[in-house]
């Protein structure tokens, strides 16, 4: 990809804007992994929307651009097998930032705050479940939050004391996002907006401001969330003329539809491109794609420079992660309305105090291990209410794993009256083997992969493996994990059993 940009740009967009803080952040050492109520480390998290797990420039598997998340790999543990749960409608960012915030699945929250559509007013965003934010405030934290919240103002209200530049909702335009200032004392501003800034420019100076600002005396946690990559891709010019789309490789997987009929296969995300695909089509796309993902890394290096300069960065825990992956173009998709990889594996870092440096892990681990995680990492307790793992173990070398098999769910939502886009997915996986099994308007199909030979998730095996063990091994798996996990599918009924 170095190839095909001009030198000039190369030197004052990547190198030369960012090589200095990447160096520096490269820098930040290691210190103990005990922490006193006292010198509790500051936690700061950065969020991207629609980000899959690939975009990592470092990993080498897509041409962008990405060095400040780069430096962040660099200087922190990668986990190379971090997903997302699902969700249960095509509005993914929501069940998934629900599931963040408690540590639960989405199966054991209230739709007030992951499907806020399908309730009365008085009943959105109002939930009893305690969120990490409000957690870590209770035992002491300064909280802060910038961009995008997707879960009602409560949460913000609990969790937060003070919030810059909030965007209340799922998606927007990314110059002129409408915005609110939230403080515990004030209450909440009327909104407003800036024309001229990009949206993860917004939210940078956001943070950019908090770190400034803050006042030390106790341990502060940030939680920065971006609305980019999200659609519409829109970047800052500059970061467009990055990828000409006559230079973008198309993945492996490009298709010109999906092979079969599944669930939300006409929703709002697939009509951003005309049926059939076509290749010249999804390279803009993906070119665009890869545009706000760099213009989005552009603001994380602003933010972790500003770290830097506050004199906080060597008692931050950095966590880096994206709400979904998104398809654009993979298996003849373009939104993330499915269980394949590009649509439920995320980008998962950890860096800080005690973290290995330049570390891979290739452990299972879902986004909403973060509230376990963190917690871990703190030395504070574990709430009763979280569902899912700690993953700190893994981090400090004491584990390979927290877990053996993961499970993973996606259908349209019961409530909607669209008998067409019905349909349902559930998938398992363990070890390099992951089965995918479909529902739609009385239609099975399964599908099996082995994942470290087709991480492309092209060649079905399962007529080799038909009455294999491993295939026996993962029907059991998936059955049992959907008992233990509350989801309310039965693989037994079409579609599972949802829209009865």
């Amino acid at each position: 990809m170095f190839k095909r940009i001009n030198g000039k740009q190369i030197k004052t967009l990547v190198f030369g804007k960012y090589f200095l803080v990447v160096m520096v952040i490269l820098a930040i050492g290691c210190k103990s992994a005990s922490h006193s109520k006292k010198d509790r480390p500051n936690i700061l998290f950065l969020f991207t929307d629609d980000q899959r797990y690939s975009t990592l420039g470092a990993l080498g598997m897509e041409e962008v651009l990405t060095p400040g998340m780069d430096g962040l790999m660099a200087m922190g543990t990668t986990f190379t097998n971090a997903y997302i749960l699902g969700a249960p409608h095509g509005a993914v960012c929501s069940p998934s930032r629900a599931m963040l915030m408690t540590g639960r699945h989405y199966f054991n929250l209230q739709p007030n705050v992951y499907a806020q559509f399908s309730v009365p007013n008085n009943l959105k965003g109002k939930s009893d479940k305690l969120t990490f934010p409000e957690y870590f405030r209770a035992n002491g934290y300064a909280t802060f939050a910038t961009g995008k919240q997707h879960n009602g103002k409560d949460w913000v209200e609990r969790g937060f004391e003070e919030g810059k530049s909030i965007y209340m909702g799922g998606m927007t335009k990314h110059f002129g996002t409408k915005v609110k200032d939230f403080s515990a004392n004030a209450g909440w501003s009327q909104p407003y907006v800036d024309k001229e800034k990009f949206s993860s420019e917004l939210f940078a100076d956001a943070a950019i401001d908090y770190l400034e600002n803050h006042k030390a005396g106790k341990p502060f946690l940030m939680y920065v969330s971006f609305t980019a990559p999200h659609d519409p891709r829109t970047a800052p010019q500059e970061f467009h003329d990055l990828y000409p789309p006559e230079n973008i490789s198309l993945p492996e997987n490009f298709m010109d539809g999906h092979p079969f009929p599944i669930a939300d296969m006409k929703i709002r995300d697939e009509k951003l491109a005309a049926f059939p695909r076509t290749e010249k089509e999804l390279r803009q796309h993906i070119s665009d794609y890869y545009a706000m993902i760099s213009a989005t890394d552009a603001q994380i290096v602003r933010v972790l420079d500003a770290l830097e300069k506050s004199g906080e960065a060597e008692n931050t825990i950095i966590v880096f992660s994206g709400d979904n992956g998104l398809a654009v173009g993979q298996h003849g998709l373009l939104g993330k309305q499915s269980v394949y990889e590009h649509s439920i594996k995320v980008p998962l870092i950890f860096s800080g105090p005690g973290i290995p440096k330049n570390k891979k892990k290739d452990a299972f681990a879902y986004l909403h291990d973060v509230f376990p995680t963190l917690c871990g990492l703190t030395d504070l307790e574990i709430p009763a209410s979280v569902q899912t793992k700690d993953l700190t173990p893994v981090l400090k070398g004491k584990q390979q794993v927290v877990r053996e098999v993961m499970h993973f769910a996606y259908n349209a939502w019961p409530g909607d009256n669209k008998p067409k886009e019905r349909g349902a997915h559930r998938a398992v996986r363990k070890g390099d083997y992951k089965l995918i099994v479909s529902s739609k308007d009385g239609i099975v199909t399964e599908q099996l992969f082995n994942l470290k030979k087709d991480p492309w998730e092209l060649h079905n095996v399962i007529g080799e493996n038909e009455d294999s063990e491993i295939l026996k091994d993962l029907r059991s798996s998936l059955n049992s994990l959907i008992k233990e996990t509350g989801d309310p599918a039965d693989l037994s009924k079409d579609m599972f059993g949802l829209y009865e």
